[in-house]
């Protein structure tokens, strides 16, 4: 059964918990993080409706997690079964396998592009646009949560995402509305096929 509404920078539970509990994304969004000692943050994952945050390996979780919407989370840890907790640690160890390829691979451009693919098919909606294929989703991150997790500086995120508005690949509005306007052409500069003119 789904909890309550949580509002926005809710801590669910922090890194080095004993055996914290697990929960399914009902609505909103939950950002997975481990903290450096200095402070800096690394966000692990964004995570949207349909996913589960909790799970791991060990006595310890090797993460925190926070809410950056209003999100309602729903407990799972005595209802999930073992076929789906092995697809969601699959899933998890997937993503974090391409953020490693991310991080050490692409440029600031590239790896903007994937954040916003990775967004909007997790929280995207088709657009009231006629255009095929454009898709809305709600920005749940800020910029300096994109800079955390995209390895960048929140200088650098809202200058890549201004360059792909004026490329007339997204489309921004009240600045956290975004539209994604040519889905191809973001893949295709996500997976380093093309470039973003200056």
């Amino acid at each position: 059964m789904a909890g309550p509404l949580l509002p926005p920078r809710t801590v669910v539970f922090l890194e080095g918990l004993a055996g914290s509990p697990q929960y399914r994304v009902v609505d909103g969004c939950v950002a997975t993080a481990q903290t450096l000692s200095d402070g800096r943050r690394q966000i692990i994952d964004l995570v949207g409706p349909g996913r589960l945050i909790g799970l791991g390996l060990g006595e310890h979780t090797k993460y925190s997690a926070e809410t950056l919407g209003f999100t309602r989370l729903e407990a799972v840890s005595d209802t999930i079964s073992q076929s789906e907790r092995d697809l969601a640690l699959s899933e998890m160890l997937a993503r974090s396998q391409g953020l490693v390829m991310l991080l050490g691979r692409k440029t600031a451009p590239e790896r903007v592009a994937f954040a916003v693919l990775d967004l909007a098919r997790q929280f995207g909606r088709p657009a009231r646009d006629k255009r095929r294929g454009t898709i809305t989703f709600h920005l749940y991150p800020t910029r300096g949560d994109l800079a955390d997790w995209l390895g960048l500086t929140v200088e650098t995120v809202s200058r890549c995402l201004t360059r792909l508005k004026k490329a007339g690949l997204i489309d921004i509005q009240r600045g956290d509305l975004v539209t994604v306007l040519d889905p191809q052409q973001l893949s295709g500069l996500a997976a380093g096929d093309r470039s973003l003119s200056h």
